[in-house]
């Protein structure tokens, strides 16, 4: 545990406090007269102020590419505890499938052109089956601690990695304070010092799908999945909020699932959230042929 350190992150943080306005871009579209979206006539900085609000935010989008023969029934792989969604209320009215894989971070390319499309909206009617928690490092920490606080104590087993990573985020602490950058600094110092662990980070990858794109700043990072990024060009790019919510099952959580097999422009076809329920099946998914 002494080993982990927080070199480097300092500068990063630094330039974590002129995190730009840009996420609000793509908001406007659904703002904006004859936008069409649900959104509308809503002041952008309403929608997203509620979008950061997990007690005002019960509706979510979730995009999987899958080979053919993969059936899933649950958000994510079956030994994961949580997984990432977006907030639907950005995507009203929609982009095209892959300007919204983008947005979410999702890896975009031939590989996924020729898996199929598994989306899902998830509307649950009890907001604690999925149990969202803005995607921060603060909350992750305390997700830790929560979801892994029954199996280990401290101080760990040196064996044990899982034992390790609750331990660490069980002595986190998120202290106040008047200079932003340092408060900001003590939460991202931590979680970059994990994820240079190869055995920790692996933990948090296997449990919550948190990997190198991860910014912990509840924003995920556009086109950043297998990119390197300097921290300037990642800051804006942080356009969408991101949650990590329970891996429930697609009924538990409420979801409207589709699956799309490939077809020649899928990519460029607009994925609509409400085609998503108007055609696809409440707990379990229905194969359309096409996004419109």
């Amino acid at each position: 545990m002494e080993a982990l350190n927080r070199k480097g992150t300092r500068g990063f943080v630094r330039v974590a406090l002129f995190l730009p306005l840009a996420f609000l871009i793509l908001l406007s579209a659904a703002c904006d007269e004859g936008g069409g979206g649900k959104n509308h006539g809503e002041p952008v900085a309403a929608v997203v102020e509620r979008s950061r609000d997990a007690g005002q935010t019960n509706d979510f989008l979730r995009l999987i590419f899958f080979p053919a023969n993969v059936v899933p029934t649950t958000l994510g792989r079956p030994d994961a505890l949580r997984v990432f969604v977006s907030v639907t209320s950005y995507f009203e009215p929609p982009l095209s499938l892959f300007k919204t894989a983008d947005f979410f971070g999702i890896p975009v390319g031939d590989a996924q052109r020729q898996l199929d499309l598994v989306a899902l909206r998830c509307i649950p009617e009890d907001p604690a089956a999925l149990g969202p928690g803005l995607a921060t490092w603060p909350r992750v920490f305390g997700l830790l601690t929560s979801d892994l606080g029954g199996e280990f104590i401290c101080p760990p087993d040196p064996d044990s990695p899982e034992n390790e990573l609750y331990c660490l985020a069980a002595d986190f602490e998120d202290v106040p304070g008047g200079d932003v950058t340092g408060t900001i600094e003590n939460a991202i110092g931590l979680g970059a010092a994990i994820m240079s662990d190869a055995d920790l980070s692996g933990v948090l990858q296997r449990l919550y799908g948190i990997d190198q794109s991860f910014s912990g700043l509840g924003f995920s990072v556009n086109a950043s999945a297998g990119n390197e990024l300097k921290a300037s060009e990642a800051l804006e790019a942080s356009v969408v909020t991101e949650y990590l919510v329970r891996n429930a099952t697609f009924e538990d959580a409420g979801c409207f699932c589709i699956r799309v097999p490939p077809y020649e422009g899928r990519e460029d076809d607009p994925l609509d959230v409400d085609f998503i329920v108007s055609q696809g099946g409440f707990g379990e998914c229905v194969t359309v042929d096409r996004l419109r």
